[in-house]
C-alpha cells in the first residue's frame, strides 16, 4: 500500500525512512480506531500524504512516530465526525482484537471477537487513548502529546474508557447466548431487559443476524404446514351424517380389502377363503 505523493518531486530519504518504518504503526493504529479495512487504508493513505506535504515544507520531527500518530488521529476523528454511522465491523488481516486482550488468563476472558464489537460503543477519544495505552504501550505523557490533553486528562480518559469497555463486555451476549435467546424470543419468552442486547448483537454480528433470519423463516415454513389440505381419502370418511356416517365409510374400507383377500394378520398377509 503505498500513498499518492505529488507528481512534482519524490520524497527524499528521510522520508521514505519514515515511511517504511512507521508504516505499520499508521495501519495498525488506524484498523483498531476504525474497525474497518477499507477506513484504516485511506487514513493510513491520508496521514503519509500529510505527512509528506509537512516534510516539504521542512518539518523534521523528533519523534516521528508520535508524529504520524497525531496526524493519523486527526484524520480519524475528522472522518469519524463526517460520518453519520460508526464503522462496520470486517475481517481483519490480522486480530487486533486478540492483540488488545492478549494472553488470556482465565478461560473466561473475552474473545478478540467480543474486544472488537465492545469496541464501536465507546465514544472517539476513549477508544483512540485505549488503543495507544493497550495496544501500542504508549506512556500518558505519550498519548498526552498526541491527543493534545494533560497526563491526568490522559489518565482519566483510559480510566472511563476501561470502565466503558468492561460494562459493554458485561451486557454484550456471545453467539451462543444470542442464539438461546433468539429462540427464547421466538417463543415469547425473552424478558425485555435482554432484547435490547440483543439487539445490539444482532446488529454487529452478522453469522447470528442470518440466523435469526432462518429461524425465523423456518419457523414459518413450519407453520405453512397447517395449511396442507386434507387427502380427499380422507375427508371422504367424514362426509354427512355424523358418527354413522364414518362408521359406515370405515367398514366400506375393511369389506373392500377383505373382497381382496388382503386382510392383514399378525403382520402377515391371509388369504381369506
Amino acid at each position: 500500500m503505498t500513498p499518492t505523493l505529488a507528481p512534482r518531486s519524490r520524497p527524499d530519504r528521510g522520508f521514505e525512512r519514515i515511511y517504511r518504518r512507521h508504516l505499520g504503526d499508521v495501519y495498525h493504529y488506524a484498523l483498531a480506531v476504525m474497525r474497518n479495512q477499507a477506513d484504516a487504508e485511506d487514513v493510513t493513505q491520508t496521514t503519509f500524504l500529510n505527512a509528506y506535504r509537512a516534510f516539504e515544507r521542512g518539518e523534521r520531527p523528533q519523534k516521528p512516530q508520535n508524529w504520524l500518530i497525531a496526524i493519523a488521529h486527526n484524520v480519524c476523528r475528522q472522518r469519524f465526525r463526517q460520518s453519520a454511522r460508526r464503522p462496520q465491523e470486517v475481517s481483519f488481516e490480522e486480530d487486533i482484537g486478540d492483540r488488545l486482550v492478549g494472553a488470556p488468563e482465565e478461560e473466561e476472558a473475552p474473545s478478540g471477537e467480543d474486544i472488537r464489537r465492545a469496541l464501536g460503543y465507546l465514544a472517539f477519544n476513549q477508544r483512540a487513548a485505549l488503543v495507544m495505552r493497550e495496544l501500542e504501550g504508549r506512556s500518558y505523557a505519550e498519548i498526552a502529546e498526541i491527543l493534545e490533553l494533560s497526563p491526568s486528562a490522559v489518565e482519566t480518559l483510559i480510566f472511563r474508557a476501561r470502565r466503558a469497555l468492561r460494562e459493554q463486555l458485561e451486557s454484550s451476549l456471545s453467539c451462543g447466548e444470542a442464539e438461546l435467546a433468539i429462540s427464547r424470543q421466538l417463543d415469547g419468552l425473552l424478558p425485555r431487559r435482554e432484547k435490547g442486547a440483543l439487539r445490539a448483537h444482532l446488529r454487529e454480528c452478522k453469522e447470528c443476524a442470518t440466523f435469526a433470519r432462518r429461524q425465523r423463516a423456518q419457523r414459518s415454513a413450519l407453520k405453512s404446514l397447517a395449511a396442507v389440505p386434507i387427502p380427499a381419502s380422507l375427508t371422504s370418511l367424514f362426509g354427512g351424517g355424523g358418527g354413522a356416517a364414518v362408521g359406515t365409510g370405515l367398514a366400506l374400507k375393511a369389506g373392500a380389502a377383505v373382497a381382496t383377500g388382503l386382510v392383514i394378520g399378525g403382520g402377515t398377509y391371509v388369504g381369506v377363503h
